[in-house]
């Protein structure tokens, strides 16, 4: 981590106050919501592509996906507000030159969040003041923000903070391996005894992600060391004697999520 990321880190932990060492909280709805037509959508996944849903998301993706989080992380109190400047978001993500190259793509990331409904802007009082950012809900219904409370159908989960210290600065993470590391997150609060699966049919409706997608982000996982894969199970399928292999995991202790102050947060699929 470089000074001007170590900086940008300690002031983001700074504003948690009362919340310091909770991580930062997304709803489950951010993984799988249904619009106001009852059709299904990922709103996480779509970050990834291009609006029309070709693809194309690239770095451009990973961003928008670590800036919507962060924002959800530092802006976590309050009126869920953010009057930080662009070269904050962008040492915090460690995008090279925050002051100057950095800094247009968290304004043209910022742009693109709101076309998607994940955060409204509201520019300054004069030509060139930092504009206020506010979180909107992680589903897309364009409402504000509000603090998860983990009852049934408002289910959340958390990233501890270190991620944002040692792990989501690195170009190392990748595009897949961070959506990845999000539903183990999710899987992790599942899991007995911290073992984790990620079997390809249930990720892709659960997540609306692609296989490769998840293949990719496995890998990567481990490669980086976020992940430990723990060899492979051995399942009974469709007949007594066709058996199948999971792969199975576990996540890095200093990776996973920090425990619940309040309502655990309980599955509510």
């Amino acid at each position: 981590m470089s000074h001007t990321q170590r900086r940008a880190f300690e002031a983001a932990t700074l504003a948690q106050q009362r919340r310091a060492g909770m991580g930062g909280p997304f709803r489950d709805a951010f993984f799988k919501s249904r619009d106001a037509a009852g059709i299904v959508t990922y709103p996480l996944a779509s970050l990834l592509s291009s609006r029309n849903g070709t693809g194309g998301g690239g770095r451009g993706g990973k961003t928008r996906l670590l800036l919507y989080v962060s924002l959800l992380w530092v802006a976590g109190g309050g009126d869920h507000t953010s009057h930080r400047p662009a070269s904050f978001w962008a040492a915090l993500l460690g995008l090279e030159d925050p002051d100057g190259a950095g800094s247009r793509v968290i304004r043209s990331s910022w742009k693109e969040l709101e076309k998607r409904n994940l955060v409204a802007t509201e520019p300054g009082d004069a030509s060139g003041d930092v504009p206020t950012i506010r979180a909107l809900r992680e589903d897309r219904s364009g409402e504000k923000y509000t603090i998860p409370t983990g009852r049934p159908g408002d289910t959340y989960r958390r990233i501890p903070e270190l991620a944002w210290r040692m792990l989501f600065h690195s170009p190392e993470l990748s595009s897949p391996g961070l959506v990845m590391y999000l539903i183990s997150l999710r899987t992790h609060g599942q899991a007995s005894g911290g073992e984790m699966t990620f079997p390809r049919n249930y990720i892709t409706t659960e997540y609306g992600i692609s296989d490769s997608t998840r293949k990719a982000g496995l890998r990567n996982l481990v490669e980086i060391g976020v992940l430990a894969h723990e060899g492979t199970s051995k399942e009974t399928g469709a007949t007594a004697t066709r058996l199948r292999g999971r792969n199975i995991y576990t996540l890095t202790p200093i990776y996973a999520p920090p425990a619940p102050s309040g309502p655990v947060a309980v599955d509510d699929r």
